[in-house]
């Protein structure tokens, strides 16, 4: 399925180097980098890796797990593919999922 260019743009993609250094991201991954106190061109934080060890495992794995990133009210899916080959490890997000909260004031919105 070809994805539309709206949907390229919603959706949070960022390249790490083998040291995780962040070596790309687009601007919906900002906010990612944001929660994670990290900017474009700096390493992921260590405590970062250790709470989404599909990440730092993805050296060692192609077929690493994909990992859920919990932001204030949604949840971002993610797939972690490694690139040997060009050097790098590709997080791409193919889905966001809102939170029971967001829900909620959702749904307190439409009774109002």
């Amino acid at each position: 399925m070809k994805t539309t260019k709206h949907e390229e743009v919603i959706f949070p993609v960022m390249k790490l180097d083998y040291n995780f250094n962040v070596i790309y991201c687009n601007e919906p991954a900002y906010p990612m980098l944001n929660m994670w106190n990290c900017k474009p061109t700096e390493r992921i934080p260590i405590k970062v890796l250790e709470s989404h060890p599909g990440i730092f495992n993805s050296i060692n794995n192609a077929h690493a797990p994909d990992i859920s990133i919990e932001m204030d009210d949604i949840t971002v899916k993610c797939t972690v593919m490694p690139f040997p080959e060009a050097g790098y490890i590709g997080i791409y997000a193919y889905m966001i999922e809102y939170t029971e909260k967001t829900k909620e004031k959702v749904t307190l919105a439409k009774l109002n």
